[in-house]
Order: structure tokens, then sequence, then C-alpha cells
């Protein structure tokens, strides 16, 4: 095999994860390829959501490796990457294991890699929110990666100052977190929620991001539903003075919500009673006065 010799191994890449190992899609990955990449984040490798016992498990595996005179995998990964990799060492196979996750939700180590920068991240990006909502006298929502965990949410949040941290861990009703929004308005506050793509609030029985769903079935990456809580004017038209906005599931909103929105679609015009018995989306942006 061609490549360099680091610590009298030689090193190979293998595309896409899993995906790469059960299909062969193997490269020599020399010194050289590697150079400066401390600095950089994300992979040179790619990764994807395959699970490698559904496309012949351990003794694909073991072929593969065998094709390619691999005595041992280094898997770097998060929960999903690392939980397989268990599997196979239990099946024989030689396996090394590198916490790399943002979430922070691996047990035997103490931080994942990843995780401050995350955080770092997340928390600068309240911060600018944050000034829009106070210059616009508005309430701002922050989704944050967290399927099972709420670090990211917990640290940034509390780094930025948020007004209400909604994590899996703890299950928060609407009607609770739709209090703390307004009695920060009434203080004069643009409200801030930082909230775990995986929260659940009380009384639903599952997080409303539900996208994603791999092989191992873990939730991955999905936009939240909002729903938005309106106040009225003197004409009796509802509009969003100020729009109070918490995550609920567009099938389930409480009785008293007016509308609700999800990213990518338009508002959709609802009564209070029409979103109570969990009326389908619509695109329309005319928003009809209250009854």
């Amino acid at each position: 095999m061609k490549g360099d010799r680091i610590y009298g191994h030689t090193f190979v890449g293998i595309r896409d994860g899993w995906r790469g190992l059960v299909q062969d899609d193997v490269f020599d990955l020399p010194r050289h390829d590697v150079r400066g990449l401390s600095k950089q984040g994300g992979t040179i490798l790619g990764t994807s959501r395959t699970s490698p016992f559904a496309h012949g498990g351990t003794e694909r595996v073991k072929q593969v490796m065998a094709n390619h005179g691999m005595d041992a995998l280094i898997a770097i990964g998060g929960e999903g990457t690392l939980t397989v990799a268990r599997m196979l060492h239990d099946e024989g196979i030689n396996v090394v294991g590198v916490p790399k996750t943002i979430d922070n939700d691996l047990s035997a180590t103490d931080v994942t890699f990843g995780f401050d920068t995350a955080v770092a991240i997340a928390t600068e990006s309240i911060d600018r929110l944050r000034t829009t909502g106070e210059s616009h006298h508005r309430c701002m929502v922050v989704e944050v990666m967290g399927r099972h965990v709420g670090w990211i949410a917990l640290h940034a949040g509390l780094a930025s100052g948020a007004h209400a941290i909604l994590v899996p861990e703890v299950h928060v009703g609407m009607d609770q977190i739709a209090s703390w929004m307004t009695s920060t308005h009434d203080r004069g506050r643009a409200p801030v929620v930082v909230v775990s793509e995986g929260f659940v609030p009380e009384g639903e029985g599952e997080a409303v991001s539900l996208r994603g769903l791999d092989a191992l079935a873990a939730h991955g990456l999905g936009a939240s539903a909002i729903t938005w809580h309106w106040r009225s004017n003197r004409a009796r038209r509802w509009r969003p003075d100020p729009p109070l906005w918490v995550t609920c599931s567009a099938a389930a909103c409480p009785p008293h919500t007016i509308g609700c929105w999800q990213p990518a679609l338009a508002p959709q015009p609802l009564t209070p009673s029409a979103a109570a018995s969990g009326a389908s989306w619509s695109t329309s942006s005319a928003w009809r006065s209250a009854p």
C-alpha cells in the first residue's frame, strides 16, 4: 500500500464515514494531505448517516478492511458514529473511538471535541440577535443543536443572558414560557429564548424537530415549528405586538394560539379554534381579523 508511514503505520482515508467503508471507498491518506487541518472545521473525508449493519454488517466491514490490509479503524464522531464503533468492537473489530461532537453527549469523557467552538459561535450569534431584538422590541428565539442533551443551549444561553433556556432534560409548559416572555417584555426588555432541538414541551409526547432520521433512528437536524402568540390592538385586529415565540407542534397548538409559522412557509391564518383543532398548513400570507 502506498502512503506515508507515521509512527510505523500507514493510514488510509474512508470517504463519507460508514458509507465509504461498506462501499469500499478507501484511498491513501499521506501526511501531506492532512497538514494544517488543526485550524479547519468539518471533515475532509465527508460524512453520512449510513449504518454498516444495514449494508452487509460485520462481515462486509471485515472484508473491506482485509482488502486494504487495515488492522484497525479510527472512528471520529459522536453518538451515532461511536455507537456503531462499539457494536463493531463487540464483533471483534479493532476500533479506536475519538469523541468529536458539538453536542457533548458522550460518556467516558469530560468535554468532546467541537463543543467549546459550538458554544462560542452560538453565544456570539445570540448576542447579535439580542441587539436586533432590542432595536425592534421583538422576542428572539434561537434553536441550537442538542437532540438528547441541552449542553449547548445551557452554556450559550447562560453566557448570553437569555431569558429562557429550554433543554430536553427539563419539560416546561407553553403557558409558563409565554408567562416568562410576557414578564420580560413588561420590564421593557426584548425576550431571548434559547432552545435545544430536542426540547419536548410539557404535555407533548415528542420533540418538535423530527426531520433527518438516520439508519439508527437518531434524530437529525430539523426546523422547529414555532407558535406565535398575538396581542390585539385597539382596532381588534391581531398583529405581532410584540410577537412572543415558543416552540410548538403544528397539530397541537394550545387553545389560545392565533397562528403558527414554520421556516420556508408563509404565515397561516388561524383562528384560536382552528389552531386548537390542528388545522392544516397554509401558504397564505393574509392574516384575518380575530373573531
